[in-house]
């Protein structure tokens, strides 16, 4: 059964929202990449983005943008406020949100065929487009013409779990209107990754929307990681060059599955 939903004739059929913070120069190469390489035929679609109080250089630069929408904010208020007001002002039935450093060099087709999933698996309510949690517990399902596509299992705990533990990430993804409002607003006033901890802690408790993933060819190419403000990415590289030693490496990776081990029986009892 394909949705079928009634728009305003003023209202996109995908608004496509980026969310920027003094990387403009970054934003411009994420920016083009979507509309040079991405398939947006028969489509409805505007482009949005918000600015969380760049500094004037790289203001000046994502004014100078033919976005459709500039949501501009005079005073840095973080990630969970800087996302809430880009929703608000995006009219699109589907919102696909990317964040300022993340180049489209995926197929052409890779929006479509997301969409063909919301439009036909109406249990799906957000679909990751970078494969963030490839461990979180999923069935396998299928369009008709064949694609394959992974649904999560929302694990219901009440508890926060560490990221890449549960299915939502805020890399690059896909997701209806209705999921939004249903889920509700980011939190804001809080660190990046505890405002995306909490929106992940929410989902998992919810059962009425699932998450999805495509999977894929690399879609997304990752332009800013040295310069991320993103606590977990950081932790994430501290590791990585921490296991290119070997005696080291062995020992955290050992070190890190037992701490695992011991924080998921601590959340199941809990729980």
């Amino acid at each position: 059964m394909r949705e079928q939903t009634l728009l305003p004739q003023h209202a996109m059929d995908v608004s496509i929202l980026f969310i920027t913070y003094n990387r403009s120069d970054l934003l411009e190469i994420t920016f083009q990449s979507v509309r040079e390489r991405m398939n947006l035929e028969r489509l409805r679609v505007e482009f949005v983005v918000t600015d969380d109080a760049s500094d004037d250089l790289h203001a000046s630069v994502v004014r100078g943008l033919p976005f459709d929408k500039h949501v501009l904010c005079p005073v840095n208020s973080g990630l969970g406020a800087n996302c809430n007001r880009g929703l608000a002002a995006s009219s699109g039935q589907y919102i696909l949100q990317i964040q300022d450093d993340c180049e489209f060099i995926g197929l052409n087709t890779l929006l479509a065929t997301a969409l063909d999933i919301m439009q036909t698996d109406l249990e799906v309510g957000i679909i990751q487009l970078t494969n963030q949690t490839p461990d979180v517990p999923h069935e396998v399902r299928h369009l008709k013409d064949g694609t394959t596509y992974w649904v999560f299992e929302n694990d219901g705990k009440p508890n926060k779990r560490a990221c890449g533990e549960r299915p939502y990430s805020d890399q690059p993804h896909l997701k209806r209107r209705r999921f939004c409002e249903d889920i509700g607003p980011y939190a804001e006033g809080m660190p990046m990754s505890d405002t995306e901890n909490d929106f992940q802690q929410r989902v998992a408790g919810q059962n009425r929307w699932r998450v999805a993933y495509l999977p894929q060819e690399k879609s997304f190419s990752h332009l800013g990681a040295a310069r991320s403000f993103n606590p977990a990415e950081l932790r994430a590289q501290r590791l990585t060059r921490l296991e290119s030693f070997p005696a080291l490496g062995v020992f955290s990776r050992h070190l890190r599955l037992f701490a695992k081990r011991i924080r998921d029986a601590i959340t199941d009892r809990d729980a």
